[in-house]
């Protein structure tokens, strides 16, 4: 079959091809991949807690509760691991149904607002493009909001197009189970995408005919299963935790100053869009005289300002990551398709061939790129050492990974650190610092038990957690046996005598 009939075929059952083709595309390989640091571990590790405590309210991690998220993605890995075990397959699987989940979303939009060609190409140009491969596979959040934020947008502008305005009603139950999923902002972003856009075509008024008290307490209704009683379980403490250290303070305080650039999200949407990027950039080139704002339709403007918006909003908070303009995918791919219609043989040849390549890439990059961002291979080496001497407590030194915790299943892990390093880290009461992430159990490398042995895993990088560095830690008269070495760490059994000199 010529890829112009293979072509045909998709666009007569539409729904049926994205499902069958990002299904193959992104499980395949899923098994071999394992969570890495420090994100998918630390879902990963607070979804298998919840489980053991049989708790699905409140997030737990290192057995203290944990307010970083709402619960939402946490049910998801729940209950994939109650049907399949504690396994990566399992732990990415949800995030694989949420990504085909949007495509079919990109579809319906994009043949909604223009027709069932450019529906069908804007899903697999967003489905094939790098990142959101990449997102595809990854255990986090964001692919379960990305449906939630679409579905508020979408269901707004149904109601804003046909007149009937009880699709408004729609758009607040999907912004509720988005701040089930990610927090407020999956409430107060798509509603200042609606303002906008209805200022952008003067109608700004339409805002208050949105059926405003029948949304707030259909919302509150579905929000509240869980912000109600978390905030009567938990009160004060996760309040202050959840809102103001993992909402406010991630968007006034960069967590990762070298990030907070102007040019952050132009050049992470250039790059995840590959190899899109390049036949939109020069298809742009080549119709910047033709395009004429005040001709576009109101679907147009509609994706237009849904995309900026999101972008240009995320790029004025301090915190940035590569996830957080995900909802601007969406539109995005669709004006890609648009803006591509006329090229419709090389997207065809450029589908096939970047398909192939991304099977590829998922064994010859993706795989060890993972691996060697993971301690599961140190985790085997430690289960090993225990399988001998299970009493033996188990260390990590060097920046905490919830990897090894996860792998080893219910076995603490100490955060090894000198003691004035300890008396840094530790969240202070009543103050919204990045210090309250530190629950993990930490102890002291000047407070290490004597005459018994003990497993210390040494991180190779940074170099102020190296190895050397943790010779430099323990007394001279340590006895050290290497258990193991891996590419991130090295696994050592540590006996320090009695009669030492610190």
């Amino acid at each position: 079959m010529s890829i112009k009939a293979w072509w045909q075929v998709m666009e007569r059952h539409p729904y049926r091809s994205i499902v069958i083709f990002f299904a193959v595309l992104y499980l395949l390989g899923n098994q071999l991949l394992p969570m890495t640091d420090p994100v998918e571990a630390n879902y990963t590790e607070t979804a298998r807690e919840m489980l053991a405590a049989g708790d699905w309210l409140s997030p737990r991690i290192y057995g203290h509760f944990w307010y970083d998220k709402p619960p939402l993605f946490y049910w998801e890995l729940m209950a994939a691991f109650s049907v399949l075990g504690f396994t990566d397959f399992a732990a990415r699987l949800f995030p694989v149904v949420f990504s085909i989940v949007s495509l079919c979303l990109t579809y319906r939009l994009g043949s909604y607002i223009y027709d069932r060609h450019t529906g069908l190409l804007g899903a697999f140009i967003l489905g094939t493009a790098g990142g959101y491969w990449y997102f595809s596979k990854a255990v986090i959040t964001d692919m379960t909001l990305l449906v939630f934020f679409s579905l508020t947008l979408m269901t707004f502008y149904a109601g804003w197009r046909t007149g009937n305005r009880r699709w408004y009603l729609g758009s607040f139950a999907c912004a509720a189970l988005g701040v089930l999923t990610k927090g407020p902002i999956a409430f107060l972003l798509p509603g200042f995408v609606y303002l906008v856009f209805l200022c952008v075509r003067r109608r700004p008024g339409e805002i208050l005919r949105i059926h405003w008290p029948l949304g707030l307490v259909l919302f509150c209704a579905v929000a509240g299963i869980w912000y109600w009683p978390m905030a009567q379980l938990h009160g004060q403490a996760f309040l202050d935790t959840f809102l103001g250290t993992h909402n406010f303070l991630r968007a006034a305080v960069p967590e990762h100053p070298e990030t907070n650039v102007w040019y952050y999200y132009a050049a992470v949407s250039l790059a995840a869009f590959m190899p899109w990027s390049l036949p939109a950039l020069y298809a742009l080139w080549q119709k910047r005289r033709s395009l004429q704002p005040r001709q576009w339709s109101d679907g147009t403007i509609f994706l237009v300002v849904w995309a900026v918006t999101v972008t240009l909003f995320y790029q004025c908070m301090a915190t940035k990551y590569p996830t957080y303009t995900l909802p601007a995918f969406l539109p995005a791919a669709i004006l890609l398709a648009r803006l591509l219609r006329n090229y419709g043989r090389i997207c065809r040849w450029l589908l096939a061939g970047w398909s192939v390549a991304l099977v590829v890439l998922t064994f010859t990059v993706a795989v060890p790129q993972v691996e060697r961002a993971s301690e599961q291979a140190a985790a085997q080496v430690v289960q090993r050492a225990l399988a001998e001497e299970p009493q033996l407590p188990v260390y990590y030194f060097g920046d905490y990974k919830s990897s090894l915790v996860y792998y080893l299943q219910a076995r603490e892990v100490y955060s090894l650190k000198p003691r004035a390093r300890i008396a840094e880290m530790l969240p202070v009461p009543g103050e919204s610092s990045w210090r309250d992430r530190n629950v993990m159990p930490f102890a002291a490398v000047e407070e290490l038990p004597t005459d018994t042995p003990l497993v210390i895993v040494a991180a190779r990088r940074p170099s102020r957690h190296s190895p050397e560095r943790l010779m430099d830690c323990l007394p001279a008269q340590a006895q050290l046996t290497v258990l193991g070495e891996t590419p991130q760490s090295i696994v050592y059994r540590v006996v320090i005598p009695q009669e030492r000199t610190d």
